[in-house]
């Protein structure tokens, strides 16, 4: 895989689909000891291949690259270096996603596709300033109760994955997600989400089965 081709085919996407606006939000993937990740403040785009940063996951040191990595790099850093399985970060600003995230309210799992991808309702993490340390504290602590999809409050999503594709559709099921719980909340009604017991079986299923071509990638 040309991992920098990827990543800036990936931002391409976020935009098109509306998963952000202009040039915010970010990607990452996590290779060896090392993570590539796009650089703040240029239209996805644009991005050349030279333009995505290669940056020693231990130490944060940038390592390749002509611009400068995310502000958001703390993040990724903390999420690889505590998550040995993932091995990519999609952060988008969904507008469906975000409307929960400023309302710092989890979005309930109602879908099976929900709960076999991101693993149960999508918590929210406590709030900090963008691009701190601190936030990726707050939000590594969502991901440590086996969800590949969080909410910063105030801020936006952040899905996790054990491959690219994997952190993309992740990112894709919980904006889909967030929809669906605004629509239930228009109708007045108030259904009750899927069992908890009934998600870790189909989460179970989809991570020991279904989901064996989508981490390929």
């Amino acid at each position: 895989m040309d991992i920098e081709k990827e990543l800036i085919k990936t931002g391409i996407c976020m935009v098109k689909s509306g998963l952000v606006k202009g040039t915010w939000g970010n990607v990452s993937i996590r290779h060896g000891e090392n993570m590539w990740i796009t650089p703040s403040g240029i239209a996805y785009e644009d991005l050349i291949p030279e333009d995505i940063a290669v940056v020693e996951v231990a130490t944060g040191k940038q390592l390749d690259g002509r611009q400068k990595p995310s502000s958001e790099m703390p993040l990724h850093l903390i999420i690889y270096q505590n998550l040995e399985e993932i091995h990519s970060v999609v952060h988008t600003h969904s507008i469906y996603a975000s409307a929960f995230a400023a309302m710092q309210e989890e979005i309930p799992c109602y879908t099976e596709d929900h709960a076999q991808i991101i693993g149960g309702s999508i918590p929210v993490a406590k709030y900090a300033f963008p691009g701190t340390a601190a936030l990726g504290e707050n939000v590594l602590r969502v991901f440590r109760r086996d969800r590949y999809a969080g909410l910063m409050a105030k801020h936006g999503l952040v899905a996790i994955g054990r491959s690219l594709r994997e952190a993309w559709t992740a990112a894709e099921i919980a904006e889909k997600s967030a929809q669906v719980a605004s629509v239930i909340r228009g109708t007045g009604k108030n259904p009750k989400p899927i069992d908890e017991e009934e998600i870790a079986q189909m989460r179970k299923n989809y991570l020991e089965s279904y989901s064996k071509e989508i981490i390929k990638y």
